[in-house]
């Protein structure tokens, strides 16, 4: 521990007194570091943070599989025949995600945020009632009433949080809704929601129009494999029963919601994390360069060093001190960087991102992204430190103390070394500056792909 301490001592005396190098070498980390976090406190908010649902491993996505791919659309006959698959399945709930939401009239009309879901919907998802109740059996079948569950931010926003609005009546375009539920603040979704009425699907429904979404979960013990090859033999029957509707190469198969949720953003911000994982590999690159050349020229102390009884190791470690200092002094201005660079790679593309909330207030710094910024720091500290640090332990006594003594500086073995650098530096430079480039390309490539439907004026 005490040669720690006085090798930190003199790292920080050397990196002062050559405040150009280090300020230099900071910055080329802070920026990479910064860029590499930004991204990847998106991807770790998208890809990696749990659903927050209850047991949200066993939540599946019910999906019509057909000749050239699959999707999450489903009709009322298809979800009457899911919720049928009571062996393998509970909690099945449809719900219309994409819905056009409603008008709330009355002295200050607004547009609302409002969507349809079976009775099922809020036991499946975790929403927890602060006041009320949710659908009862009745109200979600035909004819079953108008009523309505709404959001604690919709309660506190447009009725002050009132503690008796259970029983109230709202006007949704132009007809009257009865208020039987507030749901608790800790029910999140994705878009906000302000408010849920019963879908009411007839269960004798014959109507085969794609137009909502159906989740349910698998019973304990089920796994997905299983869980398919029972929804197999349910699409053979449901196929003989309707063949105008599905036809001998389409089918019925769930996956993990999870998966389905980030199946538009996994390959993007993928591609986008390698994009700036290579911006980092430049900078480390340029950090890498400033510590051999500033090694090269420290080969005289080194030499009297060595002279005096220092040995390799003890050299090589006094270089990773300081180039250790120099990453992690550099990760924590990245990290400071990273947390507005990430505002504004949401302000270029926040809508092609779930999970991420209104304006990206889901994202933010977690131990996942100080854990990774930490190692990212630690593992080029040492990985682009090494190098210079053994090259540097090896000195030549005699050749660097005569070059020591000479005016002329440097002989020509170690001029053609340096220019040996230059040149691989700039090349590999290039190479990643060019990967970087065509990981950018493939990204918005990926983000203007054709959907296979006209998004015009799409809501």
């Amino acid at each position: 521990m005490g040669d720690f301490r006085k090798d930190l001592k003199y790292c920080l005396h050397m990196l002062i007194a050559n405040p150009v190098f280090t300020l230099t070498a900071i910055a080329a980390m802070a920026l990479g570091v910064g860029a590499t976090t930004a991204v990847f406190s998106v991807v770790d908010t998208v890809l990696l943070k749990p659903l927050t649902y209850p047991d949200p491993g066993r939540i599946v996505q019910f999906l019509t599989v057909w000749p050239d791919g699959s999707g999450p659309s489903a009709s009322p006959v298809d979800f009457n025949a899911w919720r049928a698959q009571i062996s393998v399945f509970e909690d099945v709930a449809g719900y219309d995600s994409q819905g056009p939401g409603f008008n709330l009239t009355g002295q200050v009309p607004e547009q609302v945020q409002g969507i349809r879901v079976s009775r099922d919907y809020f036991r499946l998802f975790g929403a927890h009632v602060l006041l009320g109740r949710t659908f009862t059996p009745e109200e979600d079948s035909p004819n079953g009433g108008h009523v309505v569950v709404i959001s604690y931010g919709f309660w506190q926003r447009k009725f002050g949080g009132d503690p008796k609005i259970v029983g109230t009546a709202i006007s949704l375009s132009n007809e009257s809704y009865t208020i039987i539920g507030v749901l608790d603040r800790s029910f999140a979704t994705d878009p906000p929601d302000d408010l849920w009425v019963p879908f009411q699907i007839d269960p004798n429904s014959t109507y085969m129009g794609h137009n909502f979404l159906v989740a349910g979960r698998l019973r304990p013990g089920v796994n997905l494999a299983q869980a398919n090859a029972e929804l197999k033999l349910a699409t053979d029957a449901y196929r003989r029963r309707y063949p105008d509707d599905l036809g001998p190469r389409e089918g019925f198969t769930v996956q993990p919601l999870r998966d389905s949720i980030m199946a538009g953003a996994r390959d993007s911000l993928l591609v986008l994390l390698g994009a700036v994982s290579f911006v980092l590999l430049i900078a480390c690159a340029n950090v890498a360069n400033l510590l051999l050349v500033r090694a090269a020229g420290r080969k005289r102390e080194f030499a009297i060093r060595a002279a005096m009884g220092a040995s390799r190791l003890r050299i090589v470690r006094q270089l990773l001190t300081e180039s250790l200092a120099l990453a992690l002094t550099g990760g924590i201005l990245g990290l400071v960087l990273g947390l507005v660079g990430v505002r504004a790679l949401l302000a270029v593309s926040p809508a092609d991102l779930p999970r991420i909330g209104e304006h990206g207030a889901a994202v933010g710094i977690d131990w996942r992204v100080l854990v990774f910024t930490l190692g990212v720091c630690l593992v080029t500290g040492i990985l682009f430190g090494l190098f210079p640090a053994i090259a540097a332990s090896r000195p030549d006594l005699n050749t660097a103390l005569k070059e020591g003594s000479n005016r002329s500086g440097t002989g020509f073995r170690q001029g053609k070394a340096r220019a040996l650098l230059v040149i691989s530096e700039t090349s590999l430079a290039l190479v990643l500056l060019i990967g970087a480039a065509l990981l950018i390309r493939t990204y918005l490539a990926l983000r203007n792909v054709n959907p296979g439907f006209d998004a015009h004026n799409a809501p």
